[in-house]
């Protein structure tokens, strides 16, 4: 005696109630495929996907942004100087802070200033948020009107920031 039963497969109620009948069915069963790849390897494939993503997502990264200024001699003019012009060396003062509402300093940032030239590099900002930066070396070449200096600057558990007209040299 045979069952037809809705999903369209066979028991035979006589030998056992079929209970091979139904996994030899589903093996033999070539609906079950995409593309030609079985059913269990396509979702194996979809669960592989998404825990990696899921761990991607959790690699702890500089989540915390912040914004830096120049406060002070964001300006360097060279007046009245023909050709080739070396800049004495000077000081640049920069503010870092966190960008939120809050406003609050940053400890430990280094800022580095180049272009033009010239390079400076700052100890460790302190508990302030304030970096001194020496500059040497920038100069305007013969023909040329006026450099920026690109201001870098990094700080642990922060997104590193660029400003690439940080400073201006220029002729007056």
């Amino acid at each position: 005696m045979y069952i037809n039963y809705k999903i369209k497969y066979r028991f035979d109620l006589t030998n056992g109630g079929g209970k091979n009948m139904r996994r030899k069915s589903l093996m033999r069963d070539k609906r079950g495929q995409v593309l030609g790849l079985p059913m269990y390897l396509i979702v194996i494939m979809i669960v592989a996907v998404a825990v990696i993503a899921a761990v991607i997502f959790m690699i702890p990264r500089g989540s915390q942004t912040m914004i830096a200024q120049v406060t002070a001699n964001s300006v360097q003019s060279a007046s009245g100087a023909v050709g080739e012009y070396s800049f004495p060396s000077f000081t640049v003062t920069v503010e870092i802070k966190t960008n939120d509402d809050r406003q609050d300093p940053i400890e430990g940032a280094v800022v580095r200033l180049s272009g033009g030239h010239g390079i400076g590099e700052s100890n460790p900002t302190g508990s302030n948020g304030i970096a001194t930066i020496t500059v040497s070396g920038a100069k305007l070449d013969a023909n040329v009107n006026e450099a920026y200096m690109k201001m870098t600057v990094k700080a642990s558990g922060y997104e590193d920031f660029e400003d690439d007209d940080a400073v201006l040299l220029y002729r007056g």
